[in-house]
């Protein structure tokens, strides 16, 4: 089936042509650096009025703050928050979205952890939640324009992080119906790890303490997508089935 056509022909988006433009911010370094040359677009464009941002939390499974040697490390809620700010996105144009049933729920109302293949932390638990906070405003919108409402889906995802990411367009449609269109943008799909960790050394907000051996070292040595695939199953087959 060939793809949907995005709101604007060319290979990037028009700013200008989406009533919402919602960067989707998990706190993590790809999310980080996204926003930056995003914002910088949408100055130049003379629509960062439309932004808003959105962070989808995984309640008690969200990275947490942590005090260490006298010094508070923040957590990935905290941490999302602080880019947008430093973006001078206003307050109330940060939205932090709750999932129904936390993961833990569902672990237990399950008997175990999700199978391989379905990552909790994307698509059905943060990328579809955010999908759900928009509708109040596509209704008012929808109303008051007598259209379906374009939406621009802005993501820090990057080629380098898995083989299925490498795939993906930077620029697609996906999503059209009566109400909405979404296109998704990936502005920094092709920006190497070692640029992305360059630019956080002098980034006005710290990158999070799990990508460190521990917090405070700065050695990029704690969390990571590369890495080794078999260390990667046992993790995930080691945690035990709950009893029904």
């Amino acid at each position: 089936m060939p793809a949907r056509p995005t709101v604007c022909p060319s290979g990037t988006p028009d700013l200008t042509a989406y009533d919402l433009l919602a960067p989707q911010l998990s706190g993590g370094k790809g999310s980080g650096v996204m926003l930056w040359p995003f914002m910088r677009d949408a100055a130049a464009a003379g629509v960062t009025d439309r932004v808003i941002t959105y962070h989808a939390t995984l309640g008690p499974l969200e990275w947490p703050a942590v005090h260490v040697d006298g010094t508070r490390y923040a957590s990935m809620s905290e941490l999302a928050a602080a880019q947008s700010a430093a973006c001078g996105i206003p307050p109330d144009r940060h939205v932090e979205v709750t999932r129904p049933a936390f993961l833990l729920t569902e672990i237990a109302a399950y008997g175990g952890f999700p199978r391989m293949g379905s990552p909790y932390c994307r698509k059905y638990a943060k990328e579809s939640i955010i999908s759900t906070a928009w509708t109040p405003l596509v209704r008012r919108l929808r109303r008051e324009l007598g259209r379906p409402v374009p939406i621009l889906k802005v993501m820090g995802l990057r080629a380098d992080e898995s083989r299925d990411r490498a795939h993906h367009p930077a620029y697609r449609d996906i999503l059209t119906n009566s109400a909405r269109i979404v296109d998704e943008w990936l502005p920094v799909k092709d920006w190497p790890t070692a640029t992305v960790l360059e630019w956080h050394r002098d980034a006005p907000v710290a990158h999070h303490w799990t990508y460190e051996s521990y917090p405070g070292a700065d050695d990029w040595r704690g969390t990571s997508r590369h890495v080794d695939r078999t260390s990667r199953v046992l993790k995930v087959g080691s945690v035990p089935r709950l009893a029904s």
